[in-house]
């Protein structure tokens, strides 16, 4: 992953993903979002064997939306943690162009509205408890 890309707003989220290896299904969390990729959380386990390298198929379900999404990525970092957990950073490199532009959309929402937030001094969290 290049620096450019590193240096992308990231997304807090927390949906559910399937990685398609060979015939196999796997499951794992994704935990952000970019532009441009995801950041992805699963058990660790052997290396399949028949999987072809860096590239990876996935299947998640866009936060907000009822959209299922379908696309390859590229995996650019992969990191073992202690307690049996992988961390994949992964750059989307095909997808439908509708579902693209939807995370790109979500990202940009997001952030925006992350920026608000902070201009006006205050979460959303603490709005709400003044609501009722």
């Amino acid at each position: 992953m290049s620096y450019k890309q590193r240096e992308q707003v990231r997304i807090p989220v927390e949906t559910l993903c399937s990685e398609l290896v060979g015939e196999r299904e796997h499951y794992g969390l994704i935990v952000d979002f970019a532009e441009s990729g995801l950041k992805l959380q699963r058990p660790l386990r052997g290396r399949p064997k028949d999987c072809d390298g860096r590239i990876i198929q996935l299947e998640f379900e866009m936060p907000d939306v009822d959209e299922i999404v379908w696309a390859k990525g590229e995996v650019c970092f992969d990191q073992l943690w202690r307690g049996s957990l992988r961390t994949t950073g992964v750059r989307l490199v095909a997808a439908a162009t509708r579902h693209l532009r939807m995370l790109r959309d979500y990202v940009i929402a997001r952030d925006e509205a992350r920026r608000r937030d902070e201009d006006l001094g205050f979460s959303l969290a603490w709005a709400s408890h003044w609501a009722g």
